[in-house]
């Protein structure tokens, strides 16, 4: 169920805008750039039982969810959004950690002792909460948000303290667990209804009804998104991108209950939007989910239309991680076709696809 949730957080990585976010080894930042204590290292450093795991021969679940554990990475670093200036007495030039100073942490203890400001030590922290998360560290990532929330709080600095409950939020969710993840949310939910942000409420809607699938509680699931997000996303805010994920959702709740036809009717609906759009991710995610419906119902051939679509839309847009697990779909469809010749190409594929990827550097 885990890969469930990946999915979602990597669906969900689409609709973050780009952030400005330089390493901390970085001598000096450019312009407006942010200072931030994320070092460039390479995310697949902390990857490396899924790396293992993933390189056995025909493990496709294993391989999807090292995919989605990169960019769950990603996603935390896109959401870091730490002081665009830093003070010099910190020990900090022009807004940058130098090499030849004191560890990020070390800085932030000399923060404490010297500055006294409050809203700078919070933003560290919130800073290396997730630099912690980035390498793999969840404990540690969690010990730093905490103590983030906990000054935000004393702070009453609500926007800071939301940043704080959607990372948490997310951290507890990649880790199932669940009582956790859903407390973060509803605070999200309660100050997002506060502050009128329908936007981030449709997030956590979706987030919601995310958690309550992976506990097998689909009735839940179902109602908040039909109740709650689709009316917000199609009549409050007008957000196609959220409707077409309402639609997705909604189909993946009725395809785990093996409620293929009412699935099929969400996976179109998503695809009709995402064309009126010419949203190609969208469309590449929703035939690629049609051509599992129709395999699961034995509808091979045209299954293998949506998957060939897919596969000829994510070469034309590069879309690499998505078109290793198709090789190895359309390894499936021909499979269960009979057709032997092209079921061993589209695995030799997959495979040289798959190596491609964990031997790449990000």
């Amino acid at each position: 169920m885990k890969l469930k949730l990946l999915a979602f957080l990597a669906i969900a990585l689409l609709t973050v805008g780009n952030s400005s976010i330089c390493s901390a080894k970085n001598t000096r930042p450019s312009g407006n750039d942010h200072w931030s204590v994320i070092s460039s290292i390479s995310v697949y450093d902390s990857l490396k039982i899924e790396v293992k795991k993933a390189m056995l021969p025909g493990n496709h679940d294993a391989l999807r969810e090292f995919i989605s554990a990169v960019q769950f990475r990603e996603l935390l670093k896109a959401s870091d959004g730490p002081l665009p200036v830093f003070p010099t007495s910190a020990g900090i030039f022009n807004g940058s950690l130098l090499t030849d100073f004191l560890s990020a942490e070390d800085q932030l203890l000399m923060l404490y002792r010297n500055l006294g400001d409050r809203n700078a030590e919070a933003g560290i922290l919130s800073s290396l909460g997730t630099n912690a998360a980035v390498e793999g560290n969840m404990e540690k990532a969690l010990m730093f948000f905490h103590d983030a929330l906990k000054v935000n709080t004393e702070l009453g600095n609500k926007p800071a303290m939301v940043k704080n409950y959607i990372s948490l939020a997310r951290i507890y969710t990649y880790r199932e667990e669940f009582p956790q993840a859903l407390k973060y949310n509803e605070l999200i939910k309660e100050e997002s209804l506060v502050s009128k942000n329908y936007r981030q409420l449709g997030e956590v809607y979706l987030n919601l009804a995310s958690i309550w699938t992976a506990q097998n509680k689909y009735k839940d699931a179902e109602a908040i998104i039909m109740t709650k997000a689709l009316p917000l996303f199609a009549y409050k805010i007008h957000d196609k991108i959220g409707l077409m994920r309402s639609y997705d959702q909604l189909a993946e709740i009725f395809q785990l209950q093996n409620r293929f036809s009412e699935a099929k009717w969400f996976y179109i609906q998503s695809n009709m939007a995402a064309r009126k759009l010419n949203y190609s991710t969208g469309i590449v995610n929703s035939l690629v989910s049609l051509g599992h419906v129709k395999m699961s119902i034995g509808d091979h051939q045209l299954a293998l239309t949506d998957l060939q679509e897919a596969e000829r839309l994510s070469i034309s847009n590069k879309y690499r991680f998505k078109l290793v697990e198709i090789k190895g779909d359309l390894s499936k469809v021909y499979t269960a076709m009979g057709n032997k010749s092209a079921a061993n190409s589209a695995l030799t594929e997959f495979t040289v696809l798959k190596e491609q990827i964990l031997n790449s550097k990000p």
